[in-house]
């Protein structure tokens, strides 16, 4: 896709990675973008190969749609699926988003009467609330896991995942109720805060008490964050993965995959979320959508040009950015960083340790009053250009910010943005604590405070 012959290159990467990934139009972002695990930023050039490809639809409706789009469709997903290293190309299927995998999964089991899924407290809501409407309709039980009151320590660790995973299987188990047990819902990197779990761990703890229990991991933020990931060597004990493009793959928004273990496919056959002409209930011998893959691939007519900016954004990842380990090393780097300056100049504590975080920091602010959260997001944002994640979380009463390392931010962003929350919290000494008293420390909210707060629900 990209001939960049002519092109000076440093060591295979066409640009330096930070603000001159800006100054060259790469990235069209106009604010300083400290929330990329939302909604990611989509770079030009995918964006321009995007509307070739929307142009050549309009250009051959028909040629497109019949021929050319579902040639396409199964080359790209061929390369994702060879990416991840999938067990084989046909259990992969191009989708939406990662909320359309998990509802196509668990709208397509047939539950049984008080049937039961599992998930973490820490899950993302989509996966809460499609789990209450199956509660609703299909009259199953919902099992949430507690996790561990945040922070988690370097002494508590992976248990404050691995321990209150153990205690609802041991429940099941002294209640005879882990056959009712239909599904677990595994992270595996949290959305807020946004921390890696011990996945590989908590999946092999789920088959060992319940084999035919189906886990199904929600990996929306992995695929681009994650390095190397590989589901034949970490997937063993996985029934599903799903996970975003948009978000750290830089694909348009509109692109994800989902794979469906190979075993799991004809008992489960998952059902898109649009039934369309092309999409028979069952599979049958005189339908083309026999296949998973053949099931997925016309939901109705639609864009599916995010879809197939995979292509591009594998392109762009190698003869733009320099390639996968490259990409990894600045970010993460820059990650580490700017956490650890951050911690210094505010004087505060991390959410989690650093080996559960890849390029999403959580750190505590210096605030302990939740009214001031939104004020807070909103100063940033109007001061000083800059857009970052407050979050309040209610069982620790902790005010925490998710940020976000990426290729084009350098750690002079970060230090700008500690001296804009700084001046933020001396221009509202009487509210940011609730009392004259400047305290740069860990930020806990009293527990009988009713303000208002930052909740997380988009990210």
């Amino acid at each position: 896709i990209i001939n960049n012959e002519d092109d000076e290159t440093v060591d295979g990467q066409k640009f330096k990675f930070g603000h001159e990934l800006l100054r060259n139009k790469e990235f069209l972002l106009n604010y300083t973008n400290f929330n990329h695990g939302s909604f990611g930023a989509c770079p030009k050039f995918i964006l321009e190969y995007q509307s070739m490809l929307r142009l050549q639809q309009e250009q051959q409706p028909d040629p497109w749609m019949r021929y050319r789009y579902l040639q396409m469709l199964n080359e790209t997903r061929r390369k994702v699926a060879e990416y991840i290293n999938a067990d084989k190309d046909e259990n992969v299927v191009l989708l939406e988003s990662a909320s359309t995998a998990v509802n196509s999964v668990l709208r397509s089991f047939k539950w049984e009467n008080q049937s039961k899924i599992a998930y973490f407290t820490t899950a993302y809501n989509m996966v809460k609330n499609t789990a209450g409407f199956l509660a609703e309709y299909e009259n199953i039980d919902v099992v949430t896991i507690p996790v561990s009151t945040f922070p988690i320590t370097e002494d508590t660790g992976d248990d404050a995942f691995l321990l209150p995973l153990r205690q609802m299987l041991e429940n099941l188990r002294k209640q005879d109720e882990l056959h009712k047990l239909r599904v677990v819902v595994l992270d595996h990197i949290l959305s807020c805060p946004g921390i890696k779990t011990p996945l590989e761990a908590l999946a092999a703890m789920v088959k060992n008490y319940s084999p035919e229990t189906f886990v199904l991991v929600d990996g929306a933020h992995a695929l681009g964050q994650i390095p190397n990931l590989n589901l034949q060597s970490i997937g063993k004990n996985f029934d599903a993965y799903l996970s975003n493009g948009h978000k750290w793959f830089y694909t348009p928004k509109g692109s994800a995959f989902l794979w469906i273990k190979q075993t799991q496919i004809k008992k489960l056959f998952p059902e898109p979320t649009v039934i369309s002409s092309e999409n028979s209930i069952s599979p049958s011998d005189e339908s083309p959508s026999i296949t998973l893959s053949g099931r997925f691939a016309y939901t109705s007519t639609r864009d599916y040009t995010p879809l197939l900016s995979f292509d591009a954004a594998f392109d762009f990842r190698q003869k733009i950015l320099g390639g996968d380990a490259a990409l990894y090393e600045y970010v993460r780097n820059l990650a580490l960083t700017a956490r650890r300056y951050l911690i210094n100049l505010w004087n505060v504590t991390a959410i989690a340790p650093e080996y559960m975080e890849e390029f999403m920091i959580n750190i505590v602010l210096p605030i302990n009053n939740p009214s001031m959260g939104m004020k807070l997001q909103d100063y940033l944002l109007k001061q000083h250009e800059m857009y970052v994640v407050v979050v309040h979380d209610k069982g620790s009463g902790l005010i925490y910010t998710r940020l976000s390392a990426q290729v084009y931010l350098e750690i002079s962003d970060f230090k700008e943005l500690g001296r804009a929350v700084l001046d933020f919290v001396n221009l509202n000494i009487n509210h940011v604590h609730g009392s004259g008293n400047v305290h740069l420390g860990v930020s806990r909210v009293d527990e009988d405070e009713d303000e208002d707060v930052v909740e997380s629900t988009i990210v």
